[in-house]
């Protein structure tokens, strides 16, 4: 849980970028305040909403504690044994860990209740699963895609970035959505860069789902999420599909013309798995 940016409280921190859109009714209270959130103010809007972990022991964010000695002190037992979340004050990542929680709060106890699981049953001195890795990169770089028909769907499993963002960027938002979930890509939004890159589930919805209301389509993410996580269905970080961020039309701050999808490096071609 490395420091990414310089942690100076802003307030106005959701006017600078639609990544945050996610997350923006849970964070819209802490923004009232002139200063960072207290362990207490966290808890009340964990209390208001009722956030538990997946064996129903009500959540609440906690003082970090020393480097643990046993298995039960550790960060992810922690939360799954005592409902005890750890929360670095006056920090961007912990700050956007706990909207997480508020927002989504059956993707994360899935993903804790998977870690717990995972971690209790390896033996000592192994490394950690191809699945909790896959956990720990989407919950950290995390992303929803919800597309509403197979071309989209296809342009984004092909990598054919340009005729995503570019060629139907008038359409762009009618036929598909990003919901940012993970707590580092939203810290990295704080000082956007290019090579932001999430790491996605990707899910077929009709056209009525954009008609919802945008907390009625986080409710519907929040539970098709975990469900897809606790029933196993992504084993392994190749399971989890790369999406440039900054493509998405009004993400990037810069210019965001034809030029700027040329870019290779960032908007990266589908690689020929195929030996020659």
């Amino acid at each position: 849980m490395a420091k990414t940016t310089i942690d100076t409280w802003n307030p106005e921190f959701l006017k600078l970028s639609p990544i945050f859109e996610s997350i923006q009714e849970v964070a819209l209270p802490l923004t009232q305040l002139e200063q960072w959130p207290t362990l207490e103010q966290f808890s009340s809007e964990f209390t208001k909403r009722n956030i538990q972990s997946h064996n129903n022991i009500q959540i609440k964010p906690v003082e970090q504690g020393d480097t643990p000695e046993k298995f039960d002190d550790q960060y992810e037992s922690r939360i799954y044994l005592k409902g005890e979340l750890q929360t670095r004050l006056k920090n961007w990542h912990d700050f956007f860990n706990a909207s997480a929680w508020l927002q989504f709060p059956k993707i994360k106890s899935a993903l804790n209740a998977l870690h717990f699981e995972n971690s209790i049953n390896r033996e000592a001195g192994t490394n950690r699963s191809p699945l909790e890795n896959a956990i720990a990169l989407f919950d950290e770089c995390g992303a929803v895609i919800v597309v509403d028909n197979k071309k989209y769907l296809d342009l984004i499993q092909n990598h054919e970035w340009k005729e995503l963002f570019w060629n139907n960027k008038k359409e762009f938002t009618q036929h598909i959505q990003c919901y940012v979930f993970g707590h580092a890509m939203h810290e990295k939004a704080l000082t956007p860069y290019l090579g932001m890159t999430t790491h996605t589930i990707i899910l077929t919805r009709d056209s009525n789902f954009f008609q919802k209301s945008h907390q009625e389509q986080l409710q519907d993410i929040d539970q098709t999420i975990a469900s897809i996580w606790l029933e196993k269905k992504i084993e392994k970080t190749k399971d989890l599909q790369p999406f440039p961020l900054l493509g998405v039309p009004r993400w990037w701050n810069e210019q965001q013309d034809e030029t700027f999808y040329n870019n290779k490096d960032y908007f990266r071609p589908l690689r020929n798995k195929k030996l020659a």
